[in-house]
C-alpha cells in the first residue's frame, strides 16, 4: 500500500455523453476500493489522485457505470452510454411506481431537481405553484409557514372540501401537516389528476391525490454528506396605489368639513401635524429575517441504504414584536435486505413548529388594517405639548390609542398568542418475495399531531383594562388537540411476462384507516402583574371544555396492468370503501376506472423515424369519491348546555340521514404526449371532463322541525378543462444549455343540479330559492359557475347631483343598491385560466432559473378599497390619494360619488378582476469547479441568490391580487364550512417578497 501510494499521480480528463457529445457535470469519479472521489465540474472536467493499475469508476444517473484501469497516460477521457432503463422517468402513482412511458393516466411529476430551481419555501405545497399543469395553487396568505389552497382540475365540491388527499411515504396526512415536511427531504411530488390514477384511493381521491416521496439512500452509494444554509430578507409586497400623507389627509378633512383637519384653528397647529407625517408601515412592520440550515447523510451498502437529515428554519415575519415561525425537523429513512426474499424498512420523521400569531380579524386588533386606517399625523406614542413622549409610572412610553381607540402596538406586545405543533410521521414495512412472480407488502403508517395554542392577555395591558373596566386582571386561554391517524396496508402483487411481449401485473390490496381526535380548552382569570402566565396561578377558573371524535375507513381494491411490448397498455382498477362518516344505508361505495395508452413511437412503422422521439396517446374514464364532511353528519346528534341551578339541557344539534352517502366524481379524459428531435422539444395536451354528483350540501329544514340544516346528497356540477405543456432546449451545446418551458390550464365550471329529485322533501322546490346565497358575496345557482358573485350592479355617478347610481334587477337605473342583487354570470372567485412560463440557463458553472406565474378570469371583492375610498363614510380613517377625485359640481364625470351621499353600499363597484402575472421565482447560482473543491476535500459546492415575488403586474386589482383567505377569523366565525379562496380581500397577512443567499455543500 505504501508503494502504491507513492506512485499516485493526478489523472485528468473530460466526461461526455455518447448520444450528443455534451459534457456531463456532476459525474461521480471514485478510485475503486477506496474513499477517494470527486465530481466533474460543469464542463465535465475532473482531476483525481490515482495510481497505475487502480480502477476508476464513473457513475451518473441515466448512464451506465463505466470502469477504466489507470495506465501510463495521465489523461483519461470518458464517453458514457445511456442506461435506457434508468433514463425512464420514474413516477410514483397509487401504491406503485411506473416509468413515464408506462403511464396510462394524467400525472404531474415534480422532482427534487425541479424543486431546487424554485426559490425556497418552508411549505412544499406553495412550491408547486405554476410547476404542475392542471394544479391551481393559491397561498392562503403570506404568513410564514402557511399552507396553500390546492385545486386539482377545477372545483370538485361545494361543501365537502376541495383539498386533495396528501400521502407522504404511504401515510395519509392533513393539508395543514404539509408544512411540517422539510422540502430538502423531498425526492419527488406526484399529483394524480384523473380517475385512472385516483380511483385506487376510492372515497378520498375525488379532489386529486398529492403523493410526496422523501429521499432514500441508494444501494452501493458511498456516504454523501450535504450541508445547506440560507439567509434572507422578506418584506410586504409593494402596493399599486398611494395613501394620503399628513398634509393631504388634513386637506381632505378640511374639504369635507369633518375630522381634525376641519377643526384646525391656527397655522401653527397645522404645521405641527404636518410635521408628524410618517408611514405607519414603518411603525408596525419590519423586514423579516429568514434563516435555514440543513444537514443530511445518505448512502448504501449491499444490503442496506439510509437517509438521515436534520433541519432548522426560522422566519421572523414582517410584523414588529412577533417572532412568526420556527421549525425543527428530523428524518431517518432506512431500508434493509434481510434475505434475498425479504426486505424491511422505515420512514420516520419529526417536526416541531412554533408560530407567533397576529390577530387575523377585521377589527382594531389587526395590524394590517391599522397600517392603512391610522392617520399619518397620528403618532405611535403619546406626545406632550413639546413633542416629547409621555411616560407611565414605570418610565415606559405610552402607546397612542389613535382615533381607532385602541393601539395595535399594545396588542402585539401585550396580547400574546403562540401556537405549537409537534408532528411524528412515519411508516414501517415488510416486503416479501414469495415466489419469482409474487410479492407481498404489509405496511403500517401514521401521523401523530400534538397541537397547543396559548393566549395570554397581560394584566394591566391596554386591552385588559378595556374589557375589565379598568381593573388589571389578565386572562389566559390554553387549548389544543391530539390527533392520531394510522393506516394499515396489505398488498399482494403478481407480475409475469409471457412470450417476451405480454407483461401482466395483478395487484390486490386491503387498507384500513383510522383517526382518533381529542381536544381540550381551559380558561382562567386573575394574574399578578409581571408574574407567571400558567393557568395554575389564575385566581378564578373561567371555563373548561373538551371534545372527541373518531373516523375509520376500510377498503378492498384490485388493479390490473397489461402491457403489450410497451406499445399497448391497459389498466383497470376497482375499489370498495366503507366509511364511518356515512349513513347505515350508504356506508359502502364502489369506485372503478379504466385507461389505455398507445406508445406510437414503439411501433415498427416508426422505426428509423428521426423526428418523433416520443408520441403517446392515452384515454381514461372512471370514478372516485369525496368524504370530506363532518364525522357525524349521517346520524342525529344532540348538544348539551347549562341551565338554571346547574341543570343540563339537551337539544338536537344535527338531524341525521341514514341514506347520506358519497360524493361521486366521474372523470374522463384524453391526452397526447410528444417529444421531437431527441426530445429537444416536448410537451402534452390533455382534455378532461369531471362530473361531481350527489353533492354534500346542507338543506335548511322548516322551523316546525327544529330549523336546523341537514346534510344531504343534493346537487351536481361539471368541470371541464384543457391542459397544455411545452418545453424546448433552445440552445444545447458543450458550453451552453438554455431551456424554456410553459404550461397553460383552461377551466370551465357549471352547477347543473342543486336538489335531489328523488327526495320527497324537495319535490316542487325552486332550486334558486333553496340556494339563494351561499357565502358573503356569492351564490349557488343552476346554470352558473359555482360561487358566482351575487351583487347589485354599480352604474356610476349621477353628473347632476353626484349620487351613486345602480341597476335594479330589471336593469333600470336607481339610487338604491339594497334588494337589487343579481347573479353576475361569468364572474366568480375562480380563474378561467392560469399557468406559468419558466426558463433555465446553464453556462460554465453558472445556472439561472426564472418562473413567471399568471392567472386570468377570477374576480375579487375588494373590501379594503371600499374602506379607502369610502366617500366620506370613513373620514376618520386615512384614505387613498385618489379619494380626492369626488363629485364637486354638476356635470362632473369620471369621478367618485359625492361624499356622505350613502354611496358606499355593497355592489360590484368594488368587484375587480384578479388577473395578474408575477415573477414567482428567480435564482442565480454558481457551482465551483472541481479543481477548487477537491483542494477542500469537497465533492461539490454551490452558492446561489434567489428571490420570490419580485415583480407583479395586476392591471385591474388595487392591492395584492393573490388572495386566499380574506380574513381568517371573520370567515371562520361566520359559520362557513369552507373558505372560498379569493372571494374577498380583507386585511389578512399580506404576500411578501424575499431575497436570500444560500450555499449547498456536498462532501
Amino acid at each position: 500500500m505504501q508503494l502504491s501510494f507513492a506512485q499516485e499521480k493526478s489523472v485528468t480528463g473530460t466526461v461526455t455523453a455518447a448520444t450528443d457529445g455534451l459534457p456531463l457535470p456532476g459525474v461521480n469519479v471514485i478510485v475503486k476500493g477506496t474513499t477517494r472521489g470527486v465530481q466533474t465540474d460543469f464542463d465535465g472536467n475532473y482531476t483525481i489522485k490515482a495510481s497505475v493499475g487502480e480502477t476508476l469508476v464513473f457513475s451518473f444517473i441515466g448512464m451506465k457505470n463505466t470502469s477504466v484501469v489507470v495506465g501510463a497516460n495521465n489523461t483519461i477521457n470518458i464517453s458514457m452510454q445511456e442506461d435506457i432503463e434508468s433514463l425512464a422517468e420514474i413516477v410514483v402513482v397509487g401504491f406503485s411506481t411506473k416509468s413515464r412511458d408506462e403511464l396510462t393516466s394524467a400525472v404531474s411529476n415534480v422532482t427534487s431537481e425541479d424543486l431546487e430551481k424554485i426559490a425556497p419555501s418552508v411549505s412544499i405545497d406553495n412550491m408547486l405553484q405554476g410547476v404542475a399543469s392542471g394544479v391551481q395553487v393559491t397561498a392562503q396568505n403570506g404568513k410564514p409557514g402557511q399552507t396553500a389552497f390546492i385545486r386539482v382540475r377545477g372545483i370538485g365540491s361545494i361543501n365537502a372540501g376541495n383539498q386533495p388527499l396528501y400521502i407522504v411515504d404511504g401515510a395519509q396526512v392533513n393539508e395543514d401537516d404539509v408544512n411540517g415536511i422539510n422540502p430538502n427531504d423531498v425526492e419527488s411530488v406526484s399529483v394524480l389528476k384523473d380517475a385512472a390514477s385516483t380511483s385506487i384511493y376510492g372515497a378520498r381521491g375525488g379532489n386529486g391525490v398529492v403523493l410526496i416521496t422523501t429521499k432514500r439512500g441508494k444501494k452501493g452509494q458511498d456516504g454523501v454528506f450535504k450541508l445547506t444554509s440560507r439567509v434572507g430578507r422578506s418584506r410586504k409586497t409593494e402596493d399599486n396605489f398611494t395613501m394620503m400623507n399628513a398634509a393631504q389627509k388634513l386637506q381632505y378633512e378640511r374639504e369635507l368639513g369633518q375630522g381634525i383637519g376641519a377643526g384646525i384653528s391656527s397655522n401653527a397647529e397645522y404645521l405641527r401635524l404636518v410635521g408628524l407625517d410618517h408611514d405607519w408601515k414603518d411603525d408596525l412592520l419590519q423586514d423579516g429575517l429568514q434563516k435555514s440550515i440543513g444537514f443530511s447523510a445518505s448512502g448504501g451498502e449491499e444490503r442496506m441504504n439510509y437517509f438521515f437529515s436534520l433541519g432548522y428554519d426560522e422566519d421572523s415575519g414582517i410584523i414588529q414584536d412577533i417572532d412568526a415561525y420556527n421549525r425543527v425537523s428530523g428524518r431517518l429513512n432506512v431500508d434493509y435486505q434481510i434475505k434475498d426474499w425479504a426486505k424491511i424498512g422505515s420512514s420516520l420523521s419529526f417536526s416541531s413548529i412554533e408560530n407567533g400569531d397576529p390577530r387575523d380579524r377585521n377589527n382594531v386588533q389587526n395590524p394590517f388594517r391599522a397600517i392603512y386606517d391610522y392617520n399619518p399625523y397620528e403618532t405611535k406614542f403619546v406626545l406632550d405639548a413639546n413633542g416629547d413622549q409621555v411616560l407611565d409610572a414605570n418610565g415606559n412610553p405610552i402607546y397612542n390609542a389613535t382615533h381607532a381607540g385602541y393601539p395595535v402596538s399594545a396588542e402585539l406586545n401585550q396580547n400574546i398568542t403562540t401556537r405549537y405543533y409537534n408532528r411524528f410521521l412515519g411508516n414501517l414495512y415488510l416486503d416479501l418475495k414469495l415466489t419469482d412472480n409474487i410479492k407481498f407488502l404489509t405496511q403500517g403508517s401514521g401521523i401523530y399531531e400534538q397541537y397547543r395554542r396559548e393566549n395570554f392577555l397581560q394584566p394591566g395591558s391596554v386591552l385588559d383594562l378595556i374589557v375589565n373596566g379598568g381593573v388589571p386582571t389578565g386572562s389566559k386561554t390554553d387549548n389544543g388537540s391530539f390527533d392520531f391517524t394510522y393506516t394499515w396496508l396489505n398488498k399482494i402483487t403478481y407480475t409475469n411476462t409471457f412470450g417476451d411481449v405480454h407483461n401482466l401485473e395483478l395487484t390486490a390490496l386491503s387498507e384500513y384507516v383510522r383517526d382518533n381526535f381529542r381536544s381540550y380548552s381551559a380558561q382562567g382569570q386573575g394574574f399578578v402583574v409581571g408574574g407567571p402566565s400558567v393557568l395554575n396561578v389564575a385566581a378564578t377558573p373561567i371555563a373548561v371544555a373538551g371534545t372527541r371524535s373518531e373516523y375509520s375507513l376500510f377498503s378492498l381494491a384490485a388493479n390490473v396492468d397489461y402491457n403489450y411490448d410497451n406499445r399497448y397498455i391497459i389498466n383497470a382498477t376497482v375499489r370498495r370503501d366503507g366509511s364511518s362518516r356515512f349513513g347505515t344505508n350508504s356506508k359502502y361505495g364502489n369506485f372503478y376506472s379504466g385507461s389505455i395508452a398507445w406508445n406510437i413511437t414503439n411501433e415498427e412503422f416508426m422505426a428509423g423515424n428521426k423526428t418523433f422521439s416520443t408520441l403517446k396517446l392515452r384515454a381514461s374514464a372512471g370514478t372516485s369519491g369525496n368524504d370530506q364532511i363532518g364525522r357525524y353528519s349521517s346520524i342525529t346528534t344532540y348538544g348539551f348546555g347549562a341551565y338554571n341551578n346547574g341543570l343540563t339541557t339537551i337539544s338536537p344539534a344535527n338531524f341525521g340521514d341514514p341514506n347520506l352517502g358519497w360524493e361521486q366524481n366521474f372523470n374522463y379524459g384524453v391526452g397526447l404526449e410528444f417529444g421531437l428531435f431527441n426530445n429537444r422539444l416536448r410537451g402534452l395536451v390533455d382534455y378532461y371532463n369531471r362530473t361531481t354528483s350527489d353533492l354534500l350540501l346542507n338543506e335548511q329544514l322548516s322551523l316546525t322541525t327544529g330549523g336546523n340544516a341537514v346534510t344531504g346528497n343534493l346537487g351536481e356540477m361539471v368541470n371541464k378543462g384543457l391542459e397544455f405543456e411545452l418545453a424546448g432546449d433552445i440552445i444545447r451545446n458543450e458550453k451552453l444549455k438554455w431551456t424554456v418551458s410553459a404550461n397553460l390550464n383552461l377551466y370551465d365550471n357549471e352547477v347543473t343540479k342543486l336538489v335531489n329529485a328523488d327526495d320527497p322533501n324537495t319535490v316542487g322546490v325552486n332550486e334558486s330559492d333553496l340556494f339563494t346565497t351561499s357565502n358573503f358575496f356569492s351564490i349557488l345557482r343552476v346554470g352558473e359557475e359555482v360561487n358566482t358573485f351575487y351583487l347589485t350592479r354599480y352604474a356610476g355617478v349621477n353628473p347632476a347631483n353626484g349620487e351613486a347610481l345602480y341597476l335594479d334587477a330589471d336593469g333600470n337605473v336607481t339610487n338604491n343598491a339594497n334588494g337589487n342583487e343579481v347573479a353576475l354570470s361569468g364572474k366568480s372567485p375562480f380563474a378561467d385560466l392560469d399557468g406559468s412560463v419558466s426558463t433555465t440557463v446553464q453556462y460554465s458553472g453558472f445556472d439561472l432559473s426564472a418562473n413567471f406565474y399568471y392567472k386570468v378570469g377570477n374576480y375579487i371583492y375588494n373590501l379594503p378599497e371600499s374602506n379607502m375610498l369610502s366617500d366620506g363614510d370613513n373620514i376618520a380613517d386615512n384614505q387613498r390619494l385618489d379619494a380626492f377625485n369626488y363629485w364637486r359640481n354638476p356635470g362632473d364625470t369620471n369621478v367618485l360619488p359625492r361624499p356622505f351621499s350613502n354611496s358606499n353600499q355593497t355592489s360590484d363597484r368594488f368587484l375587480q378582476k384578479g388577473d395578474y402575472i408575477r415573477l414567482r421565482s428567480l435564482q442565480l447560482g454558481y457551482t465551483l469547479p472541481s479543481r477548487f473543491t477537491e483542494t477542500m476535500a469537497l465533492k461539490s459546492a454551490r452558492i446561489y441568490v434567489s428571490g420570490t415575488n419580485l415583480w407583479t403586474y395586476a392591471p385591474y386589482y388595487k392591492g395584492d391580487p393573490e388572495v386566499g383567505i380574506g380574513s381568517g377569523e371573520t370567515q371562520t366565525s361566520a359559520g362557513n364550512p369552507t373558505v372560498i379562496p379569493g372571494e374577498f380581500a380583507l386585511y389578512s397577512y399580506p404576500t411578501t417578497s424575499s431575497i436570500s443567499l444560500g450555499v449547498d455543500i456536498q462532501f
